[in-house]
């Protein structure tokens, strides 16, 4: 049997830089993990108190549960110490896929409401939906179908460094930019309704749901941009294919953990009490937050019009 002492200088090198790739990929991950259980720890209960509390089932309510819990999964996953077995990798997967998905549909969803549920902007929403998810569904489908377990120095040591790879590699690149188009068309869609809010009504006046629609939709876009640059220069290199797993894994933790915020916090702004409430005064200047609100200034003048329900889209 031949020990560490027979490897050559390109095996031991190969070893060492596999090691070293390993730890990093898998320290990403364990903090994707504590990541995401700190993030849960802090709004369970919000989580509670407007999605489990109202006892209704919306598009909005549906998509925030698949988003954290197949995100929660995925958290379980990479804890197992044989994460890396074919079966277990593709589970893995599978769930960051559906994860980030749902994500994006929040997203969406956030879109339509904020355009007044517009028969244009849902049809369009849908394409570039169908656009979006058939490709990386199916680059998704291939890796699993292909998966298999490689030794990156020799069989012997295959249980100390080893690797699960698909004949999908570069390919991953799509996924990561359909999701960044994705987020761009659904971010600059919101913004030229909530920019047009902005100007239109005074800051004196102006509900506060109207400033976390923008923060929660720059903050989002921001994060997963510089994410998705990271994961496509992870991808790219060939080097380090065990830190790919770990940025795969932040990338579903981080799209779950600020799209279920963004559900979280347009439910605080409906109705502290009940996220199914038709809607509350916010203003004794005017403006009223109802399933559909209009903000009003001193002399009458009707400044924006938004339907909105529970949640996100005005399901009555």
């Amino acid at each position: 049997m031949s020990s560490v002492a027979n490897l050559t200088d390109a095996q031991l090198r190969a070893l060492s830089e596999c090691i070293t790739h390993g730890r990093i990929g898998q320290g990403i991950s364990y903090a994707s993990v504590v990541l995401f259980l700190y993030d849960y720890s802090l709004t369970v209960w919000n989580e509670a108190k407007y999605v489990w509390r109202p006892r209704r089932l919306t598009s909005s309510s549906i998509t925030f549960v698949i988003a954290r819990y197949a995100a929660m999964a995925t958290a379980i996953i990479a804890l197992l110490p044989n994460a890396s077995v074919p079966a277990i990798d593709s589970t893995a997967t599978v769930f960051r896929l559906i994860a980030i998905i749902a994500s994006e549909l929040i997203l969406a969803v956030r879109t339509w409401a904020i355009w007044g549920r517009s028969r244009k902007i849902l049809i369009m929403l849908i394409s570039f939906s169908v656009a979006a998810i058939i490709p990386a569904a199916t680059i998704v489908a291939e890796s699993i179908v292909s998966n298999h377990v490689v030794p990156l120095v020799n069989e012997e040591f295959q249980d100390i460094c080893s690797l699960t790879i698909s004949n999908i590699s570069e390919g991953f690149i799509g996924p990561y930019v359909v999701a960044m188009l994705y987020e761009f068309v659904t971010l600059t869609l919101s913004l030229i309704r909530i920019v047009s809010w902005r100007k239109t009504i005074p800051a004196r006046i102006r509900a506060p749901i109207i400033d976390t629609l923008w923060r929660d939709g720059v903050l989002y876009y921001s994060f997963m941009l510089i994410l998705g640059f990271v994961n496509i220069g992870l991808v790219l290199q060939q080097g380090v294919p065990q830190v790919r797993t770990g940025g795969a894994e932040l990338q579903a933790v981080l799209h779950s953990i600020l799209s279920t915020r963004i559900v979280l916090h347009l439910a605080a702004s409906n109705d502290p009490r009940d996220i199914a409430a038709p809607g509350c005064s916010v203003y004794q200047t005017g403006m009223q937050f109802t399933s559909e609100f209009a903000t009003v200034d001193h002399s009458g003048f009707n400044a924006s019009r938004l339907e909105h329900g529970p949640m996100l889209e005005g399901e009555r």
